[in-house]
């Protein structure tokens, strides 16, 4: 399971988006307290840690197994708190990054099949830079991409 984090002594924004992203993802959101970059990577196979830039979410730095595997830069908009199950994230449309990353349902043959026979609640819908996650038909959060590395 994805541990998701943020970095020390966060804003009230990157917080409240971390545990929204968190269990949107269905990963576990750890409260960073006063651990250090060692202690968190212990802490799972793959980490997520979430960066800011003058008080607002800007970086998401996705680790496995203590290495630093991508960085995502971009910019989120306002995040509407609902009460969301466990079930995976589905993608529609091709995103400038692997799916699988945020643990979604694969872009493959068998994945796509899945998803014409049941109806998952949460979407990731792709245009050009920007996520639009939904849950039952309704925005919880935009995310523009500006950056990968």
């Amino acid at each position: 399971m994805t541990v998701l984090t943020t970095s020390r002594k966060p804003g009230r924004r990157t917080r409240s988006f971390a545990k929204v992203i968190a269990r949107y993802l269905n990963w576990k959101y750890i409260n960073r307290g006063k651990k250090n970059l060692e202690e968190v990577l212990s802490l799972s196979r793959e980490v997520c840690i979430i960066e800011e830039i003058k008080g607002n979410p800007a970086v998401m730095n996705f680790y496995r197994n203590g290495k630093l595997t991508t960085r995502i830069y971009f910019s989120a908009g306002n995040v509407k708190k609902v009460k969301m199950d466990d079930t995976p994230p589905v993608f529609i449309g091709k995103p400038c990054f692997d799916p699988l990353l945020f643990g979604a349902i694969p872009q493959s043959r068998a994945g796509e099949k899945l998803i014409r026979k049941v109806d998952f609640p949460k979407k990731i819908v792709v245009r050009n830079s920007k996520l639009y996650f939904y849950y039952i038909d309704e925005l919880i959060l935009t995310v523009k991409i500006h950056r990968i590395s």
